[in-house]
């Protein structure tokens, strides 16, 4: 019978992790084979707010629909300014153009609500396959060190080394060991994570996550991005549907007179529209510059974390000569295992970090992320 329970098993193309279960527990666990778009698919299809976003968007229909029909019933109606200004919006279809509006944005804010949970599981999925290839690196840098200390044992039992070279093998095996610790716990608070968010409810089940962090070169025209953002997203279509609608109050209101209440306080919301749209099209160009020079630092980091690791591996294979000949100590060759494997794992974490640039990147110039 098995004492411990499987909470998570990963399963990669050409990795295998060992958790600790019994075969009678992996053969009951549930298999997920997910790309990550499946694994985008399965939160949306139980996302309140996302399956919600259907009935707003029927619900907004109506509207609309009730709208044009006061609209017509009262055509033909003589209208008194003594009466204020809700008949005048009303005859002359301020509220179907508001309904209107009230239609495509529940249709964007669904498609922002899509955006923004594909984000956050983006970063999910490709953390769970960073916390594997994190770990993997872990356990090689464990086997040098493994390797390096029984060759430290033998050589101290020939007296052909001293005691702190002995104890500096055994420190540097105890860090490795620590660092597989560390890596196991990431990956498995990761799984967990992400079978969370996409509402698997065993127990027991395996992932088996199909895309890898590979990335390409990314190239774009800023300009064209941000026109583009201003005309598709979705915080920029509500305020100027904002401001389309308080022009259009503002225009019914004139028949009141401009020293009436009911103009200047269109005129106020008129004003106060238009500056808050025009100030948000800057702060919005000022935002996707900022999101495509992330992209950039991310690029310049990603070059570098290479550009070291290959440094880094030359080192290493430089020093375990140097040590074989005895031109250094097995100190400073530990200090070039440990370079090479910190160096891995800057490499790793630089990839990911282009790969979700580039990907909010995407969405910012789009439909945007919403708060």
């Amino acid at each position: 019978m098995m004492k411990k329970r499987l909470t998570a098993l990963i399963i990669c193309v050409s990795i295998v992790l060992s958790l600790s279960v019994s075969a009678f527990a992996e053969s009951e666990a549930k298999v997920y084979t997910l790309s990550l778009e499946d694994a985008i698919n399965m939160a949306l299809e139980k996302d309140s707010a996302y399956v919600s976003a259907d009935l707003k968007i029927k619900d907004a229909e109506k509207q609309l629909q009730q709208a044009n029909k006061n609209k017509k019933d009262v055509q033909g109606i003589s209208v008194k300014v003594s009466s204020g200004i809700s008949g005048f919006l009303l005859q002359r279809g301020y509220y179907v153009e508001q309904a209107k509006i009230g239609v495509e944005s529940a249709k964007l804010e669904k498609q922002q609500i899509l955006a923004s949970d594909a984000y956050a599981i983006t970063q999910q999925y490709y953390g769970v396959k960073l916390a594997e290839r994190l770990l993997k690196s872990a356990e090689n840098s464990y086997k040098l060190a493994l390797d390096n200390n029984n060759t430290m044992e033998k050589q101290y039992s020939l007296g052909l080394v001293s005691q702190l070279d002995l104890n500096n093998a055994k420190h540097a095996l105890n860090q490795a060991k620590a660092a597989c610790d560390k890596y196991k716990r990431s990956m498995e608070l990761a799984v967990k994570n992400l079978a969370a968010t996409i509402f698997i409810e065993e127990d027991n089940y395996i992932l088996n996550l199909t895309d890898d962090i590979e990335y390409i070169e990314f190239a774009t025209n800023i300009e064209d991005d941000i026109n583009k953002a201003l005309e598709t997203r979705y915080d920029v279509y509500m305020l100027k549907s904002a401001l389309l609608l308080a022009q259009k109050m503002e225009n019914i209101a004139d028949i009141f007179g401009y020293t009436s209440a009911e103009f200047s306080s269109a005129n106020q919301n008129r004003v106060q529209s238009e500056v808050t749209y025009n100030k948000t099209k800057k702060l919005i160009g000022i935002a996707i510059n900022a999101s495509y020079n992330e992209i950039l630092d991310a690029k310049d980091s990603l070059t570098l974390a290479e550009e070291k690791l290959n440094l880094s591996k030359q080192e290493y294979d430089i020093a375990v000569i140097q040590y074989n000949l005895g031109l250094i100590t097995n100190s400073q060759l530990t200090a070039a295992i440990n370079a090479a494997s910190n160096a891995g794992t800057e490499l790793e974490n630089a990839k990911l970090a282009y790969k979700l640039a580039v990907e909010k990147y995407g969405y910012e110039i789009t439909i945007g992320l919403g708060q």
